[in-house]
């Protein structure tokens, strides 16, 4: 089991199985959803843990941006080994990185063409973990920012829902999942369109967050609900949440 990094998640519904699919659903950018998975990936690293970092929706000068804004030297970790990016977004607007630690795909990006590709640069960065002695006492986390926009990328459902498909196939036989040790995965997924695509993450998910922001006259109120757990839970499990200097504060919704 390994731990949310947010007491009140740890305590309401428990730590997460190792090896799970954990999918963050924002729904609007006033919730902030992209910054509890900021939180959440910080805490490890700052536990020296290994984190895998796939960079779907932004130019890297943001990915770096927001990183140094939750107290993370992006540089430092990536020179250091914990932090690897595989920068999709770079990949397919041709931008190419000179920064150790930043992979980009090569060749043709499609739905076919991805998942192997993808495949391809894990197993040579935990080749990377393995030869530097890096897995021992240490886990494995993958970050993907964010899953809906393969959407944009592709253009089109269906070649999104294949990219999907396939990537489930690959991951099932392919070296790098298993000649080398495998980690716990956290999805962002950001919006409300496209719920034939959502729906296909959402049932990938072992474990499903919402978070819904609005306006009152108090100002802005934040809401976590715990959607899907392994476990059956016996009532639905909201929480109010804000942001502090030392974390996210939640209360649970009773």
């Amino acid at each position: 089991m390994v731990s949310w990094e947010i007491k009140a998640l740890d305590r309401e519904i428990g730590e997460i199985k190792k090896y799970s699919l954990v999918l963050i659903h924002q729904e609007d950018p006033l919730s902030r959803g992209i910054d509890i998975l900021y939180h959440i990936l910080t805490a490890k690293l700052k536990k020296d843990n290994l984190i895998g970092y796939f960079n779907i929706s932004y130019p890297l000068p943001l990915v770096f941006r927001a990183l140094r804004r939750f107290g993370i030297d992006p540089t430092k970790e990536l020179e250091e080994l914990r932090l690897a990016i595989i920068d999709t977004f770079g990949s397919f607007h041709g931008i190419r990185s000179t920064i150790k630690g930043v992979w980009t795909l090569e060749g043709m990006l499609s739905s076919e063409t991805l998942p192997i590709k993808y495949a391809q640069v894990i197993e040579a960065h935990k080749s990377v973990w393995a030869e530097n002695n890096m897995f021992e006492g240490r886990d494995i986390y993958g970050f993907a920012v964010a899953i809906s926009s393969y959407l944009e990328l592709f253009g089109s459902l269906e070649e999104t829902l294949r990219y999907l498909e396939l990537s489930s196939e690959v991951r099932a036989v392919h070296p790098a999942y298993k000649k080398y040790p495998r980690g716990t995965n956290f999805w962002l997924w950001m919006g409300k369109d496209h719920p034939d695509v959502f729906a296909s993450v959402y049932r990938r998910a072992d474990y499903v967050l919402r978070t819904r922001g609005y306006l009152t006259e108090d100002g802005i109120k934040r809401e976590l609900t715990v959607l899907k757990t392994p476990e059956l839970e016996k009532e639905v499990i909201k929480f109010e949440y804000e942001f502090k200097r030392d974390g996210i504060k939640l209360s649970k919704i009773y």
